[in-house]
């Protein structure tokens, strides 16, 4: 029986599929005060309207090939690899959990909402998620939206922020767990984990400790409601600085200074034992 005056929290979790929406998943599903209402995939590349194919070649325009190397590494070839040392991949584990499932370009159409209406969820969780969640979903009665972002805000807005504090030899960065608004990582404060960057961290092993860290915080924030709390956070103190994708330049910098990724970290993370499959 759950405990009195807890009642587990439906949850839906938006991403886009790869390492770090694993990190957060395998977090979810472990937590027994969530049930997982269902799960929205991101299809878009870049914007709205992009196929996969010219989705591909503008972010080698925009970001240059080192960049966008990293991207499909962590993302599809990731994929490719759990294939490989047959781990389920994430269709097959929401199947095998009876979770649906909806993949949308952009989550304020209609037939989103619609299917965020039908499932009842108490949260919104999203976390690598490349869309902005807009009105129609956030004026969804009684559903908390939140989102998982990889910096200490209001510093580092935007796109991969783990990225820009590592090209500037920033010392310290962090994970943040806020409440969504209108605008892009904007909304108030929940909580927040600073961490140290260290010398041997590549991007990809920085983002898999600020995700895992930013996962236990929303639980956590989630465990509140579970007992009959609220959500309650502070402003950001601030406007903070925003960063868009980064250009050819900085991403070549960027490999000058550090590593994007290692493979013993991305195969001794598809390996690990204790995932929840």
């Amino acid at each position: 029986m759950e405990a009195a005056g807890r009642r587990r929290q439906r949850v839906f979790f938006c991403t886009y599929p790869g390492v770090y929406s694993d990190i957060v998943l395998d977090e979810l599903l472990r937590a027994e005060h969530i049930e997982l209402a269902g799960v929205i995939v991101s299809t878009r590349l870049l914007r709205k309207g992009l196929n996969p194919v010219l989705g591909s070649v503008r972010q080698i325009q925009q970001s240059g090939l080192r960049y966008a190397v990293y991207l499909f590494i962590v993302t599809k070839f990731y994929a490719v690899l759990r294939f490989v040392f047959r781990r389920p991949t994430l269709r097959q584990r929401l199947i095998k959990a009876n979770i649906p499932l909806l993949k949308t370009e952009d989550i304020n159409e209609v037939a989103a909402v619609e299917f965020l209406r039908q499932q009842q969820a108490d949260v919104l969780l999203s976390a690598h998620f490349n869309q902005l969640i807009k009105s129609p979903v956030l004026d969804i009665a009684s559903l908390n939206c939140l989102n998982i972002h990889p910096s200490l805000l209001p510093a580092y807005k935007g796109v991969d922020p783990a990225f820009y504090a590592m090209l500037r030899r920033e010392q310290q960065t962090g994970v943040t767990v806020h409440c969504l608004d209108a605008a892009f990582d904007s909304g108030d404060i929940l909580e927040q984990q600073s961490v140290q960057v260290r010398w041997h961290d590549s991007l990809l092993s920085l983002n898999m400790k600020l995700f895992k860290l930013g996962a236990i915080s929303a639980v956590e924030q989630i465990k509140r409601l579970a007992a009959g709390g609220e959500i309650i956070g502070e402003a950001q103190a601030g406007a903070g600085n925003y960063d868009s994708w980064p250009n050819p330049y900085d991403a070549k910098q960027f490999r000058r200074q550090r590593k994007y990724f290692r493979w013993k970290e991305l195969l001794r993370f598809i390996r690990r034992p204790d995932s929840v499959d």
